[in-house]
């Protein structure tokens, strides 16, 4: 009997290695036969997923299909979670399928309902162009009323979940053939030659796996369709994101007056790569809504990536206010529905509820830092507000500015990337230095071998930044080896046992295998390339529970390079990098950190190059002698003092003393005050943070 399964499964293209499969196999089969009163073997002259193929099967299978479909009794609701299950792990990676939550489905579905009921359409085509298996749809369908929905379409890749969402939308529909559609295909190839009518609504949960996952020639292939369409411009980079593409791809498909409401991963409003599809939606739309959640990261099943619901209108207004709305609990996602489909007029007047956390903004007037990171937008109002303030003070007077243009593009570097640390750094794991004399640095391994390395071969560096997370004034005791690209023959016979030593020991083979011939010289070319030297660093990310970190910026007394790890500011020294050190240990700046970074995890922030210089920096040239020389005293005083974690600073002396003498250089009113509030507003951030560690842990 499984064997007949199996091969009935794959006469009709479906995976047959789940058993599970003929089971929802059969129960799609039986909702369509329900609705529509046909016999199995008409079935095969529809036009729908799957169906064609069941003229594959012989007489036998067809006879045993039969009796299966008499014992079926799986609802065909229960399948569209389900399905999902089976998809093999590296399919599910590569279709990026992570179907809707019910509470994201049951929002969206409120949002159509709400949409028609405000709008002067009678009847709606209900498009998903990334449909999965049709829950999303489904459910709208049975919101608004099967009467009220002319077309509804969409387009999924894999046969059984379109097997499962067109029953699902046929049984939704009322059984109308005429009115579903679903294409099995990839939605990039269907969709723009399908001839399929244009959308009036579409609910979708796009795919979003990364962009280095997808093999070159289908990246080209996506980039070649959405130029193709029209959204070149909105393509800020080659290395693009596919979450991006797919929203290009249905505002192709959205006319104008439509809406779409969209399950997005977080990170397309706070990356680089999302900046398009903000673009598109500041030119083209209305933004009504923005909605997170704090019961649950995803609004996907199974997705550990935080996500949150875009409601927007297809028609360019401006001077609207935008709704961020968090839900707490499922039974929220109807109020905020109808929070989201308000005008902004009613809508700055709308509470959002006992539960629903809702702040209005205007997207398109967003000061360029807040603009960084939309996440920003969400939540209680202190931090956000009084870092605001901060800034607001400073660009006005002059003291704060923008990075770009107060220390220049070129200004941030990331440190050196280098395949091979234990080789490449000096000391390491199996090296210690001895001495340093003459030029020379010499070296012992653990068998008592000495050799001696010249110091033209290395540079002192930064290594990681946990080495360095208690004091701002960084002890640079480690090198990297820095080798020109000339033949082993040409270099000093020390530097060529050490180097033999890096390939016999292994230590070296990520560069072997990366570089070949000269792989010893990765490190010098970006030496000579990226000049990666400063007086200040930052580290790469960084944990906002500071559980190890007393300090954010880390100084030295001489320029000197860093690992990846860090970012640096060249270009700077003397007073005003210890002063820009200061601004970066400044509980101004950690706020920051707090309010703007990119969350990785619960606690862990980073930024990245092109964030850093959209944000406000202390524009030295603006500061008066004193106010400067104030704050380097105030950093001086404890530029070598072993700190305490972030959170046990707070209301210390030294802290206080040196945020006033900032916050006073940049010009803010009631600087005193001003901190004594942000500490107590950080150390309630704190408090939060640990909590939820505690809760995940």
């Amino acid at each position: 009997m499984k064997a007949v399964k199996q091969e009935i499964l794959r006469k009709l293209g479906i995976d047959a290695a789940a058993e599970e499969s003929f089971q929802i196999l059969v129960a799609g089969l039986k909702t369509i036969l329900e609705c529509s009163g046909e016999q199995l073997e008409a079935l095969a002259a529809w036009d729908a997923p799957v169906l064609p193929a069941l003229s594959r099967l012989s007489s036998d299978e067809l006879e045993f299909l039969e009796a299966e479909l008499q014992k079926a009794s799986a609802p065909i609701e229960e399948c569209q979670v389900r399905v999902q299950k089976l998809i093999p792990q590296a399919e599910r990676k590569r279709f990026a399928a992570y179907y809707t939550a019910r509470q994201g489905v049951r929002f969206m579905a409120s949002v159509a309902q709400e949409y028609l009921e405000r709008s002067e359409r009678r009847e709606v085509v209900l498009v998903d162009p990334f449909l999965g298996s049709g829950r999303t749809l489904t459910a709208a369908v049975e919101n608004i009323g099967a009467e009220r929905v002319l077309r509804v379409w969409g387009v999924e890749p894999l046969p059984l979940p379109a097997l499962v969402a067109y029953a699902s939308l046929l049984k939704a529909a009322g059984g109308r053939r005429d009115v579903v559609t679903v294409l099995v295909g990839d939605a990039f190839e269907e969709v723009p030659f399908a001839g399929l009518p244009k959308a009036d609504v579409i609910l979708t949960n796009p795919p979003f796996t990364r962009w280095k996952y997808l093999e070159k020639s289908y990246r080209n292939y996506l980039l070649k369709v959405v130029n193709g369409l029209g959204y070149g411009k909105y393509i800020t980079r080659k290395e693009s994101s596919l979450q991006t593409l797919s929203m290009f791809l249905s505002d192709y498909v959205l006319k104008e007056g439509g809406l779409v409401a969209s399950v997005l991963p977080a990170s397309t409003f706070y990356t680089i790569y999302g900046e398009g599809y903000k673009s598109l939606l500041r030119k083209k739309y209305r933004l009504l809504a923005v909605v997170g959640s704090t019961a649950r990261p995803s609004f996907s099943e199974d997705s550990g990536f935080k996500e949150i619901i875009t409601v927007a209108i297809k028609d360019g207004n401006e001077g609207e206010l935008t709704a961020f709305i968090e839900l707490d609990a499922e039974d929220d996602v109807e109020r905020a529905a109808e929070i989201a489909m308000r005008t902004a007029g009613v809508a700055a007047g709308v509470k959002g509820g006992a539960r629903l956390k809702t702040n209005f903004f205007d997207v398109r007037s967003l000061p360029r830092f807040l603009d960084i990171n939309w996440l920003a937008l969400f939540g209680e109002d202190e931090l956000r507000d009084i870092v605001t303030s901060v800034f607001k003070q400073g660009l006005k007077r002059g003291t704060l500015g923008y990075w770009s243009d107060v220390l220049g593009r070129s200004s941030i570097v990331r440190g050196v990337e280098m395949y091979g640390p234990e080789f490449f750094f000096i000391p390491n794991k199996y090296w210690s230095v001895v001495e340093e004399e003459n030029g020379f640095v010499v070296i012992r391994g653990g068998d008592g071998e000495e050799l001696s390395i010249g110091k033209e071969f290395l540079v002192r560096t930064l290594r990681k930044p946990s080495l360095y997370g208690r004091r701002i004034g960084a002890a640079v005791d480690s090198y990297m080896l820095s080798v020109p690209p000339v033949g082993l023959d040409e270099l000093p016979g020390d530097l060529r046992e050490y180097i033999k030593w890096g390939v016999g020991s292994g230590t070296a083979k990520p560069a072997v295998n990366a570089y070949g011939e000269y792989w010893y010289s990765h490190v010098r070319r970006q030496m000579t390339t990226k000049k990666p030297f400063g007086q200040v660093f930052m580290p790469d990310k960084v944990d906002l529970l500071f559980r190890n970190r007393g300090v954010f910026a880390n100084y030295a007394e001489r320029e000197v390079a860093a690992s990846k790890n860090f970012y640096m500011v060249r270009g700077v020294s003397g007073r005003i990098a210890k002063f820009l050190v200061a601004w970066f240990n400044s509980t101004i700046f950690i706020s920051v950190l707090a309010l703007l970074g990119r969350r990785i995890s619960e606690t862990w922030t980073r930024f990245l190059e092109n964030d850093y210089l959209e944000l406000p920096a202390v524009d030295v040239r603006a500061m008066s002698d004193e106010d400067l020389l104030k704050v380097v005293k105030k950093v001086d005083q404890i530029l070598y003092r072993d700190l305490p974690p972030l959170w046990g600073q707070l209301g210390k002396e030294y802290r206080r003393e040196l945020d006033v003498s900032i916050a006073e250089a940049i010009g803010v009113e009631e600087a005193e005050h001003m901190v004594s509030e942000l500490h107590e507003i950080l150390s309630n951030c704190f408090t939060k943070l640990q909590r939820a560690d505690l809760n995940c842990s």
